[in-house]
């Protein structure tokens, strides 16, 4: 059985690459462009509870993708939610427990956005996407010690399935990062799964495939080869590597608004 394609977003919103240097907000078009092209190329959108049965050996449709959000900008639930639900598209949303309603403090305070409240994120659940844990206030869990371990694990949980009225069943590493000790208090906090980035560990740290602001329509389409996660990881030891093969294949350039450019899109 081949393992669903795991996709992760950060924002999709028009915000300037000056007020976005890491990339993570894509353009509601080029986000609609990506989800047409998804679905043109034959994959089957899947959401939590499908991808959860897969990791417990059900079978899966063939050319299975789950579409998963970190951290729950605002503007997820203006241009992506509803854009997915018009289309029957379940994805899967990741918000730091802590910080609903207020800013991605993790970042530096020109580069923060504003975080949905908790009634918007009971607006976008009911518009079909499901909730999952991102910690307390996106801190790394490597990092922690085991009480605050707990608190954004475990306590994180309990705080959320009180905001959405029904049971959080997966966790997103903020950054990532994960080391067994964080992998344990995922387990014990009593996650069915964990969703990691590039490195992978099981059913806890799920390797999933970021899509980011700098992606063209050919980038794009080469994230969603089977071979990419693995090759993608390889260079993350040879970051030299990497910057070639982005020269080589292009990089989506913004204008002031977050816009790609008409010559960035052609792809």
């Amino acid at each position: 059985m081949s393992r669903p394609l795991v996709l992760m977003y950060h924002g999709v919103d028009r915000v300037p690459a000056d007020r976005d240097p890491y990339g993570m907000f894509v353009t509601p078009e080029a986000f609609r462009a990506q989800v047409e092209l998804l679905l043109e190329a034959g994959f089957v959108p899947i959401d939590e509870e499908t991808f959860l049965a897969g990791l417990q050996g059900h079978p899966l449709p063939r050319r299975s993708v789950l579409l998963t959000f970190d951290d729950g900008y605002v503007g997820l639930g203006e241009h992506a939610a509803p854009y997915l639900a018009s289309l029957g598209v379940p994805s899967l949303l990741f918000v730091p427990a802590g910080l609903l309603g207020g800013e991605s403090a993790w970042l530096e305070p020109r580069h923060r956005h504003p975080l949905m409240s908790a009634e918007e994120l009971r607006e976008v659940r009911g518009q079909g996407m499901a909730v999952g844990a991102h910690g307390l206030d996106h801190s790394d869990l490597t990092e922690l010690s085991d009480r605050d371990l707990w608190r954004h694990t475990a306590d994180t949980r309990a705080e959320l399935e009180s905001v959405v009225g029904e049971q959080v069943r997966t966790f997103a590493f903020p950054y990532g990062t994960h080391d067994a000790r964080a992998r344990a208090a995922v387990r014990a906090a009593g996650y069915h799964a964990g969703f990691a980035v590039h490195e992978a560990a099981g059913r806890l740290a799920v390797r999933r495939v970021d899509v980011n602001a700098t992606d063209t329509p050919r980038t794009f389409r080469l994230k969603l080869r089977p071979l990419y996660p693995v090759a993608r990881s390889a260079t993350d030891h040879v970051p030299a590597v990497r910057r070639l093969a982005h020269d080589l294949l292009g990089r989506a350039s913004r204008d002031g608004r977050g816009v790609p450019s008409a010559e960035a899109g052609a792809g």
